[in-house]
């Protein structure tokens, strides 16, 4: 400012102000954004929770809460959340009326589903329209989508709400399809080749899952499960071990020594701990901070 020809006294003035104005300005202004930020959150979370729930599940990746905590946390607030659905999930998470009461559900789109892509999703929703699918050899016939696309919804368990097969008839099914049609059905008209399956097989009903290896399926193909949390199975080990449930460790005093157990949600490590690691965990009755 010197060198422009601006006095000493002016430069150091100016360079006064703007470095007390860098020490508050942005801190400040940041912090009253943040805060209507989350005073708005906290207003639909608390209204409307099945709001709250979808928006924030279409809004993933967002790097802290997985789809996991936020399904926990809004059926605990009274939100019913239903699973993903060949002949009911869109994409994105959609809201659902829920009959009788002036109430919705949420459901969960087919962005949970690991290993489909948006691009097959699109087809099979567009193919479905207003004809709901009546088995897995119709979605392949009618959506034009290859076998893996439908091993992916199998997996995650998508045949199950509507057309009552289990994950593990579903990919049974799905195993009789092929991506290339074999020469006999490139001569049978349409009509036919709706109503027959390549292979003729006689049916086989397959013994079902065990519920924790249900749960189990469920995280491995969705990230998260609306059946029992997965600690519940353990938890009359954990009793006979002297290990609390995380409801119990946050009614306990402070100052007593507890074990617990739980999935881990969170890991830090602050550079100021001295290598202290904080741990976030959950099991069926809630979270604890450790």
């Amino acid at each position: 400012m010197v060198a422009n020809g601006y006095t000493q006294d002016f430069a150091e003035k100016t360079f006064t102000q703007l470095e007390g104005f860098g020490s508050y300005g942005f801190p400040e202004s940041h912090a009253a954004s943040f805060a209507l930020i989350a005073y708005a959150s906290s207003w639909v979370k608390c209204h409307h929770p099945d709001v709250f729930c979808t928006a924030l599940i279409n809004s993933q990746p967002m790097g802290f809460y997985s789809v996991a905590q936020i399904v926990t946390d809004a059926r605990q607030h009274g939100v019913e959340v239903r699973p993903v659905c060949v002949n009911a999930s869109r994409w994105d998470c959609t809201m659902e009326p829920i009959i009788g009461t002036n109430r919705f559900a949420v459901r969960l789109g087919m962005r949970v589903v690991k290993g489909l892509s948006q691009k097959d999703a699109a087809k099979i929703i567009l193919a479905r329209a207003d004809q709901p699918f009546v088995s897995a050899n119709d979605v392949w016939r009618r959506s034009g989508v290859p076998t893996d696309a439908l091993v992916s919804l199998a997996e995650a368990d998508a045949f199950l709400a509507s057309l009552k097969l289990e994950r593990r008839q579903a990919l049974w099914d799905i195993k009789a399809l092929r991506d290339e049609p074999l020469a006999l059905w490139t001569a049978a008209t349409e009509r036919e080749a709706k109503t027959l399956s390549e292979m003729q097989e006689p049916d086989v009903a397959l013994k079902s899952m065990m519920e924790g290896r249900e749960v189990v399926e469920d995280y491995l193909h969705t990230g998260l499960t609306l059946r029992a949390h997965p600690v519940s199975f353990l938890r009359s080990d954990l009793t006979a071990k002297r290990i609390v449930t995380c409801a119990e460790a946050m009614n306990e005093r402070d100052g007593r020594w507890l074990w617990i157990a739980g999935l881990v949600l969170v890991r830090q490590r602050p550079g100021s701990a001295k290598g202290v690691m904080f741990l976030t965990l959950e099991d069926e009755t809630g979270t604890i901070n450790t």
